[in-house]
């Protein structure tokens, strides 16, 4: 997720063959330095990757064998090939996964710097899958700029900096048997590399070290967006299952984030390509209409009109086929004319949680972290988990 987007975080269990046999062997780590790393998917279904720095280091990620301890090589080029194999230097190497590490600098991967070591695996689907496993107060300063600016007011970004620490602590736990804990695209929280680190982004991160926001004692599912738009969302109309923690609240403090308001038009044929045969039935969409919304005003479900059928969708769905940097949230009305829709919302992202630009505002007014973090997580405490 980048600061525009705040979307679903929990995406399906991964259940492929070559990812699935990584996780019995993978070289163990100490227990105490194992609760403090973070195993961040950078890259995905890519055929290739080159991986540069000073004195590569690359080992067989199951037994932990070293290929070669050899400083002269700064790259190393990554291809896919058949099997649990990747051409690298001219030789096929076969091994169900790859650790890369540097002597020296930072990892450079497609124009990014990495800090400690990256995983590399072969794919279901003949693709590579890249891992950055690193300390998780480091992917934090990391994280920061990428989704809010580390120069607002310091104690919305010590909140920002809560929020993604224990939503990292709850995915880790949740995703335990998979390859990886968090991904570092929207569909979690944005991470890209090291490159926009700063020292308030740091100093967020140093003055609320360790600090996790609780829910009857475990890490809660600390999703939050962009803007609200004036009403955040209640968790159990994105996402199935219990959020206590999670309910709807009026924020009168994002009224003057530029993302409060927007607008977006497409006209029948092009919503249909976007929409897809599974919704759309012909080349156009001859009607939109709200079927159903939430209490926040969000739309639950649109039926959509085509030559040939009328078919219901829900609003999610709908918003993540049309683009999320189109249809910036669910809470909007629509018109249309001529054939063009038109839609007219509020905030951007699902709404739920903490509302970024929201955090900004309370800080503006002089409210701490704990009292911004507070009002958008209900019935919750900030503390440390014991170890």
């Amino acid at each position: 997720m980048n600061r525009k987007n705040r979307d679903q975080r929990v995406t399906p269990r991964i259940l492929c063959f070559f990812l699935g046999i990584v996780l019995s062997w993978v070289i163990p780590l100490p227990s105490a330095e194992a609760r403090d790393l973070i195993r961040v998917l950078i890259l995905r279904d890519i055929p290739s990757v080159k991986v540069a720095s000073e004195g590569l280091n690359l080992y067989d990620l199951k037994s932990g064998q070293s290929f070669f301890k050899n400083r002269k090589y700064t790259s190393l080029v990554f291809e896919r090939e058949a099997g649990a194999r990747v051409r690298l230097r001219g030789q096929t190497l076969s091994a169900p996964g790859f650790l890369v590490e540097s002597a020296g600098p930072p990892l450079l991967i497609n124009g990014r710097s990495y800090r400690d070591q990256v995983r590399i695996l072969p794919g279901p689907n003949r693709d590579l899958w890249l891992i950055n496993v690193l300390p998780l107060e480091e992917y934090l300063v990391g994280l920061i700029n990428f989704e809010i600016f580390s120069q607002w007011p310091i104690e919305a970004v010590k909140a920002q900096a809560i929020a993604a620490r224990t939503y990292a602590f709850y995915q880790r736990g949740n995703r335990s048997g998979e390859p990886y804990d968090v991904d570092s695209g929207v569909s979690d929280q944005v991470y890209g590399g090291t490159g926009k680190e700063d020292a308030r982004s740091r100093r967020a991160v140093d003055e609320t070290r360790g600090e996790l926001l609780l829910y009857q004692g475990s890490p809660i599912f600390s999703v939050y967006s962009a803007c609200c738009g004036g009403k955040t969302e209640a968790g159990e109309f994105m996402w199935s299952g219990v959020f206590p923690y999670l309910r709807s609240m009026e924020c009168a403090y994002c009224l003057d984030s530029p993302h409060f308001l927007w607008n977006y038009s497409i006209d029948g044929e092009r919503l249909a390509s976007a929409l897809g045969s599974g919704a759309v039935s012909g080349p156009r969409v001859l009607g939109l209409e709200i079927e159903e919304r939430s209490p926040s005003r969000r739309v639950l479900r649109l039926l959509i009109q085509s030559e040939k059928t009328r078919r219901l969708i829900p609003g999610k769905d709908f918003r993540r086929l049309l683009g999320y940097d189109q249809l910036r949230s669910t809470n909007f009305i629509l018109t249309e004319k001529e054939g063009v829709f038109q839609f007219s919302g509020l905030g951007w992202g699902h709404g739920v949680g903490f509302c970024q630009w929201g955090a900004r505002g309370m800080a503006d007014a002089g409210m701490d972290y704990r009292t911004i973090l507070k009002s958008y997580y209900q019935d919750v405490e900030i503390g440390k988990i014991q170890r």
